[in-house]
């Protein structure tokens, strides 16, 4: 016998009455949106992020002590995949690479979509970090790495009409 939600106990002698409870969120591996396992895609449906944070938390953890690798293994291992296709409309605003504005790799143009801002100033930042010790270039190469490209038909820009 399955006994799932929540029981209530009545006033009347030897009377116990099962309520079925609200369905509980639940977090999943999402292959179809993954850069390796699909954990960090899971997990930003879950919690209402976009993945690219979590993304770049797990590589922040993984240079800080090492726990990234170790806690992104263990949620691959433990998180299942999810084998139906998501009916829910995802309201999050998500970051992408631009496929208008780019100049390299449409990391600071991206960027610039995301935040509202002029790609312009995450460029000149990337230069800055450059000249201030080399972190601009990893910097960049890891967001062009862990940023994903919009799917479906692309704007073009002006000059590649």
């Amino acid at each position: 016998m399955d006994f799932e939600g929540v029981l209530v106990y009545t006033e009347k002698k030897d009377s116990i009455k099962i309520e079925k409870g609200p369905d509980m969120k639940k977090v999943y591996r999402i292959s179809k949106e993954k850069k390796i396992a699909g954990v960090c895609a899971g997990l930003g449906e879950y919690f209402n992020l976009d993945p690219v944070l979590l993304r770049a938390l797990f590589i922040i953890l993984t240079f800080v002590g090492g726990m990234g690798i170790l806690a992104y293994i263990i949620m691959w291992i433990v998180l299942p995949v999810q084998d139906q296709e998501r009916n829910a409309i995802v309201t999050t605003k998500r970051l992408y690479l631009s496929t208008v504005n780019k100049k390299i790799a449409g990391v600071c143009g991206g960027l610039g979509e995301f935040f509202d801002l002029d790609p312009v100033f995450f460029r000149v930042g990337f230069l800055v970090l450059v000249f201030l010790g080399g972190a601009g270039i990893l910097l960049y190469i890891i967001l062009w790495m862990i940023v994903p490209r919009k799917e479906g038909p692309y704007l073009q820009s002006p000059g590649q009409l």
